[in-house]
């Protein structure tokens, strides 16, 4: 039975949701609230995926969207190969590794060793940039490419 957060989305809606952060970069916090017209959403990492993904944020979900283990509970795993725009690369974190979602654009080169994505990062808020595949540490075998179940 499937979620029932998981509303349909086009994968073009999740781009022009997660470009609505750029205009301006919206500064990161795991306690603040950025509203605007796709709704109020926690400015954390997983805060920014909830709204490009257009799951729920303030109201109904009191905490502006969900954490990396909520993500990971509407979405299912891709293969490197299969990614597409608005799918994500989530590591829900463990006791050495933070947990942080990343927004896939696009491949940024042909060996598909880095990809243009969307993040919302402490240093300097929200960026569209280049990441180096799979993101965070390139060795990292937490990082899995994910894909929302809700996606069209």
């Amino acid at each position: 039975m499937p979620d029932a957060r998981c509303g349909a989305i086009s994968r073009g809606e999740v781009i022009e949701r997660a470009e609505s952060w750029l205009r301006p970069s919206v500064r990161h916090s795991h306690t603040r609230y950025h509203h605007n017209e796709y709704g109020i959403y926690r400015t954390d990492c997983s805060g920014y995926v909830s709204m490009a993904w257009g799951l729920p944020g303030i109201p109904p979900d009191r905490r502006g969207g969900l954490d990396a283990v909520g993500l990971a509970g509407v979405s299912t795993p891709v293969a490197k190969s299969d990614l597409l725009a608005g799918d994500a690369l989530l590591c829900v974190g463990d006791a050495d590794h933070p947990p942080h979602i990343t927004v896939f654009h696009e491949w940024a080169d042909g060996a598909r060793t880095s990809y243009w994505g969307f993040e919302q990062t402490v240093s300097a808020g929200t960026l569209h940039h280049v990441v180096a595949y799979p993101g965070g540490s390139a060795a990292d075998p937490l990082v899995q490419p994910r894909r929302y179940s809700g996606i069209t």
